[in-house]
């Protein structure tokens, strides 16, 4: 049984959950006891690394990068919401250990996986469905961004979804959702209208604005804390008019002039034409060297000679030794995120570690220094290595569109940069290092914030690092945290999601 202590410490109330349970069940029992209840369904839902299911077991088993791929007794695949209610019923029963996965596209090992317990694979949950009345679409919760803009365009209407259309709804949801519609629409997170979740227990519920409202507002950066959510209801965005995605690339002596007009976009450019989106970075490689790019949107009519003033100053030259190149031109949100997703295409193992930090030109050039120190000779002589550091600002019109839409989890009052280092590399060898080197440029970068006087608390869910388990949800801010451990505990009383479901980022208590 579960013992709850509150304790009061200063002004905050802690909650501190200790459980005292009987040991997991075997995770063999678990996939036995699972079989036996879908037995009677037509089609096979449990599958296992045996002779007989090998291949289906191997394709159900892949991750975006195989540095996050963990090998489950079982992965489960249900077909319906009911499914996957039978399903948590029996886990919470029995006390199996499992794990939920939507599309597969963390870069964390266990996020969205497991080793000794069943993976909930979602992917059969893909339904999608647009109600033209009321402007919403309906998201399985299985489906992947292609998908959905794909059916969505039919009636001229998209979503704030991935920017590489390969990621699944579920994960991007649940953490925020950065989008190329953000800066006018805020967090993807705050565009869904309502959830169907299935409870620990089994029981399914509708959460929203208007119904379990509290539960709505936590699971908006709640990830996997409460529930496995079945279905999105997705408020829809007008795509009429022509989407533009560029990629930019710029050499290393364009440095002072993109760092300089990087910090324009960041601290007036976002709010002054929310049509755009610019993703600031730059990398490192044996074979290129040093170079700086852009990754960016326009969603409207676009001409790269006479280009909105806040992009100007990247494709006029003002910012020397331009290369352009368009993922879409005047076309369509999906072919821009499908062009993405052949260019960050799956099979490449990542790391990735996050921070936030307020706008200052002379910190921006602080954090690329300490990178490209990091940045050895060791490290550029791996095979396949590249390192990627980047930044996107969160404007004010970005902020006021998700506080109009009740609001989420993460706290955040003001203009902030969001920063984050993602190295890529080919060798399992090599993981343990290149995971200790993101964390190392990541804390020196954090210390140089804040002796700047300029480090923001909060660190993005979805880009967060294996390491980062215990800062994600904390930086949310007190108050939130107080919120989601609130109801952690009406919602889910057994902890269910935070004993049995083992992997991801957890609310502090639990």
């Amino acid at each position: 049984m579960l013992s709850l202590t509150t304790v009061l410490l200063g002004s905050g109330l802690i909650l501190r959950a200790n459980a005292f349970v009987l040991p997991f069940r075997s995770p063999t029992s678990c996939c036995s006891l699972l079989n036996a209840e879908f037995n009677g369904d037509p089609e096979p839902k449990v599958f296992s690394n045996t002779p007989l299911q090998a291949t289906e077991y191997e394709s159900l088993s892949t991750y975006w990068t195989p540095a996050a791929r963990l090998n489950p007794t079982c992965i489960f695949t249900p077909t319906n919401t009911q499914d996957v209610a039978r399903a948590v019923k029996l886990f919470t029963r029995k006390n199996c250990q499992f794990a939920i996965r939507s599309g597969g596209h963390s870069y964390n090992p266990g996020w969205a996986g497991i080793t000794d317990g069943v993976l909930i694979s979602l992917y059969g949950l893909n339904t999608i469905s647009y109600d033209p009345i009321h402007g919403l679409a309906s998201i399985g919760a299985g489906n992947r961004w292609t998908d959905v803009y794909g059916a969505l365009l039919e009636h001229n209407v998209t979503v704030l979804g991935g920017r590489n259309s390969d990621l699944g709804v579920g994960g991007y949801l649940t953490g925020g959702g950065i989008s190329y519609y953000s800066n006018d629409r805020g967090w993807a997170t705050d565009n869904i209208f309502s959830v169907e979740i299935v409870l620990a227990d089994g029981k399914v519920i509708t959460a929203s604005r208007h119904e379990h409202k509290e539960l709505f507002r936590c699971i908006k950066g709640g990830s996997n804390n409460y529930g496995v959510i079945t279905k999105f209801v997705l408020e829809t965005v007008d795509a009429s008019k022509p989407f533009n995605a560029f990629a930019i690339g710029f050499p290393a002596t364009s440095n002072n002039d993109f760092i300089s007009h990087a910090y324009e976009y960041c601290t007036n450019g976002s709010d002054a034409d929310p049509k755009s989106h610019i993703i600031f970075a730059a990398s490192i490689s044996k074979v290129d060297g040093f170079a700086n790019g852009i990754l960016g949107s326009y969603s409207d009519v676009f001409d790269a000679a006479n280009p909105a003033p806040v992009l100007r100053p990247f494709f006029d030259g003002t910012v020397p030794g331009n290369a352009p190149g368009f993922l879409s031109a005047n076309g369509t949100i999906k072919v821009a995120t499908d062009l993405l997703s052949i260019v960050q295409a799956p099979g490449t193992r990542y790391a990735m570690g996050t921070f936030s930090v307020y706008a200052d030109i002379q910190l921006f050039h602080t954090l690329r220094g300490i990178w490209e120190e990091e940045t050895t000779e060791e490290l550029k002589d791996k095979p396949g290595f590249m390192t990627e550091f980047a930044f996107q600002p969160i404007g004010e019109k970005w902020l006021a569109a998700s506080a109009a839409k009740g609001g989420n989890s993460f706290g955040i009052t003001s203009p902030l940069v969001m920063v984050w280092l993602q190295p890529r590399w080919d060798s399992a060898l090599d993981d343990a290092m290149m995971v200790e080197y993101t964390d190392r440029v990541r804390v020196r970068c954090e210390q140089a914030a804040k002796a700047a006087g300029k480090f923001a608390r909060f660190r993005h869910l979805n880009y967060g690092g294996r390491n980062q388990r215990n800062e994600i949800i904390p930086s949310f801010g007190a108050a939130n945290v107080l919120r989601m451990q609130l109801n952690k505990l009406h919602y889910d009383p057994l902890n269910v999601f935070g004993r049995l479901v083992p992997g991801g980022f957890k609310i502090p208590g639990f």
